[in-house]
């Protein structure tokens, strides 16, 4: 039995989902929002986001909620709303347990809205108390229905578009609180958006090229500064290539993301690291394939062997990118700039000369056991035909 809660229209609708029940399970989940925003006063989640440097109005902007604890609190809800089993489970909303039962899929999480790209709610996404234990994951998605597909929605676009539409700079965060964090900081100057709950994908660039000119604008990729944080950097950095030669990152202090900053630092210090801790992407690139040669690179053999593999890597970049990695990369390995140069030019022939292949899917750059470096080999690695 859901708790009672202020009066909201509710649609009699049958228990089933029609064949297009499109416009029936957006109104269920605007429902749903109604209803876990009317929960949020006076629960933890309320208190949790303040002091986090989430204000009330903040949360009334974004439309935050809270899901209650108990197990059928939304369902029970929309039950007394005339809203039928099937139609609750098409939305993702609840689930059955082994025993039949219909239980809320989210519970005791502050709950943030996903909207398709044209405003409609279509999913949730939950975010779990500090106190959870180990075994509950922070973040919890709706299932995939059929408005929302996780791999293709970005959290943030719908509420991003009007910036985008004057010319903001688009920014990619890891999730809904850092979108937030950045939206709130960047005030018309930056929109920000996340993948909810999985890596950014190729549909997730077309969905914000299709709202904005990449191209023209540039994009920046914001994400925590740990080991995955600079992996999901690295694999934004060739799916967005292909769209836009003005790929910068963010780099926050070790331990740090932007909701952190904002936390510590209010809008004013996240706007200000968005606007001063900017680097190429393409650095994050390079030094991530260092890093894979980092016990070799005290040899010569291994410094050659860094180059001959790095070197297509920069040959592929867009042209903006390649005179500062050349450069960054000779200093690393400390050979002198015509040496990389020379290596990275052979590289881009290379790469033409296999695109007029029709044979060759790839060029692939083997690097051999160097001399001295024991047994270990270095894997060969797969390369664009060309430079974008």
């Amino acid at each position: 039995m859901s708790t009672p809660g202020p009066r909201h229209p509710a649609l009699s609708l049958p228990n089933k989902v029609s064949k297009n029940g499109y416009d029936e399970i957006v109104a269920v989940h605007d429902i749903a929002a109604w209803f876990y925003r009317a929960r949020l006063p006076g629960s933890w989640a309320r208190d949790y986001l303040r002091q986090r440097g989430f204000s009330d109005a903040l949360q009334e902007e974004w439309r935050v909620g809270y899901a209650p604890a108990a197990r059928d609190a939304l369902t029970g809800h929309l039950r007394q709303a005339g809203y039928g089993d099937t139609l609750i489970l098409a939305a993702g909303l609840a689930r059955r347990t082994q025993h039949g039962a219909l239980i809320d899929t989210f519970r005791d999480r502050v709950m943030m809205p996903v909207r398709s790209a044209g405003g409609r709610i279509i999913a949730f996404t939950g975010r779990a108390s500090e106190q959870a234990g180990g075994e509950v994951p922070k973040y919890l998605n709706s299932p995939s229905t059929v408005l929302y597909g996780k791999s293709s929605t970005l959290f943030g676009l719908a509420e991003a578009r009007p910036a985008l539409a004057r010319r903001a700079i688009p920014v990619i965060t890891e999730g809904p609180l850092d979108t937030i964090a950045v939206a709130e900081a960047g005030r018309g100057r930056y929109a920000a958006v996340a993948p909810c709950g999985t890596a950014l994908t190729a549909s997730h660039v077309a969905a914000l090229a299709g709202a904005c000119d990449l191209g023209g604008s540039g994009v920046l990729v914001a994400f925590d500064a740990d080991l995955a944080g600079r992996r999901a950097a690295v694999s934004a950095y060739h799916l967005l290539r292909p769209v836009t030669q003005r790929i910068g990152a963010v780099v926050f202090a070790p331990g740090t993301d932007p909701a952190q900053v904002l936390h510590e630092h209010g809008a004013a210090g996240l706007a200000g690291a968005l606007a001063c801790r900017r680097v190429p992407l393409a650095d994050l690139v390079v030094s991530a394939e260092l890093v894979r040669w980092k016990r070799w690179l005290p040899y010569a053999e291994g410094r050659i062997g860094a180059l001959r593999a790095i070197a297509p890597v920069i040959a592929a970049m867009p042209p903006p990118d390649v005179a500062r990695q050349v450069s960054r990369l000779a200093a690393r390995l400390g050979l002198d700039h015509g040496t990389v140069t020379e290596a990275v030019t052979g590289a881009v022939s290379g790469l033409f000369d296999n695109s007029r292949n029709p044979a060759a899917s790839a060029v692939t750059i083997q690097a051999t056991t160097a001399p001295g470096l024991g047994s270990t080999s270095v894997p060969s690695r797969n390369w664009p035909l060309r430079p974008s």
